[in-house]
């Protein structure tokens, strides 16, 4: 009887965790992405004028003041790989002046850290194809990022996470597909957010303002 006892409660636990197991099984329509080191890039050091973060889209980015006088003003910074997983990062950038062109161009790449994305305001004179005397005071640069980490993964700055992800498990629509590409809106932050000094290079903006 002590026996029976004894090997009751040993089945009952025995029971209970098999029930769980199962229950825990991942189900087809609930995939996850594989977990691991994203793309991300950061300042070496936060440049002189840091000046918290802007709006971008509906996202908080982080922003930079180099001086009121285009003429007098340039933006001085290099880039690091913290995580050593970047093969490769092509940077873009927006103007905000009068007669800016709507699409991004190219402002450079790399495939070695640092990098360095410094620039004064004669060479965005030269990239954007206009006289440097354009520049006003409130013109700003957006810059984003394409990066490439060694599992093959690409990381856009601007894209979604999930292109054609169901909203809830068992959508018809779904699973669509993970692309990784976004970076978590604390991380864009930077700095700005309790004080976390993360310094993202991904997607920055860099103004005429007073510092």
């Amino acid at each position: 009887m002590k026996k029976l006892k004894f090997f009751l409660p040993l089945a009952l636990i025995a029971l209970v965790v098999s029930i769980s197991l199962t229950s825990c099984e991942q189900r087809e329509d609930w995939r996850f992405p594989e977990l691991g080191n994203g793309g991300f890039v950061k300042f070496v050091q936060q440049p002189d004028t840091w000046s918290g973060s802007d709006n971008a889209g509906g996202t908080s980015i982080v922003k930079y003041h180099i001086g009121e006088d285009p003429s007098e003003s340039s933006f001085n910074a290099f880039v690091e790989d913290p995580t050593g997983n970047v093969v490769s990062v092509e940077y873009y950038v927006e103007g905000d002046f009068d007669g800016a062109p709507e699409e991004a161009l190219m402002f450079g790449s790399t495939t070695s850290f640092p990098f360095d994305v410094s620039f004064t305001t004669a060479d965005m004179a030269a990239l954007f194809n206009v006289d440097a005397e354009v520049f006003q005071s409130g013109d700003f640069f957006e810059f984003m990022t394409v990066i490439t980490t060694d599992d093959g993964k690409i990381y856009i700055s601007r894209a979604s996470e999930c292109d054609g992800c169901p909203l809830e498990a068992g959508d018809p629509d779904g699973p669509g597909t993970w692309n990784g590409g976004t970076i978590d809106t604390v991380v864009l932050q930077g700095g700005d957010t309790g004080d976390n000094f993360l310094l993202p290079a991904v997607w920055y903006r860099v103004k005429y303002l007073a510092p």
